[in-house]
């Protein structure tokens, strides 16, 4: 490297950019897990609103449920559905 090389380097502006990348994950972090959270909350929602009718239950006697409530009653619902044979057959889907 050469002199000119070694003085376009400024420390001070590399510890500024640190600085300013720390306060932009400090801030950012928070929202991602807010959105994490919320997309996970709607997708539990939609498997509650497609499993209940699955397993003859009522959707309004069943309108707040926790959600390891409904992961466990969609783990037992596909469970107890038959494997497919899949082997020689070949489904098509138009």
């Amino acid at each position: 490297m050469t002199c000119e090389a070694l003085h376009s380097f400024s420390p001070r502006l590399t510890v500024a950019k640190r600085k300013q990348a720390l306060e932009l994950r400090k801030t950012m972090k928070p929202l991602m897990e807010k959105r994490r959270r919320a997309r996970i909350n709607d997708s539990l929602n939609h498997l509650k609103n497609l499993i209940l009718p699955l397993t003859g239950r009522d959707k309004t006697r069943y309108s707040k449920l926790e959600k390891a409530d409904i992961l466990e009653m969609t783990v037992r619902f596909l469970s107890d559905i038959p494997p497919v044979n899949t082997k020689g057959e070949l489904w098509f889907c138009f």
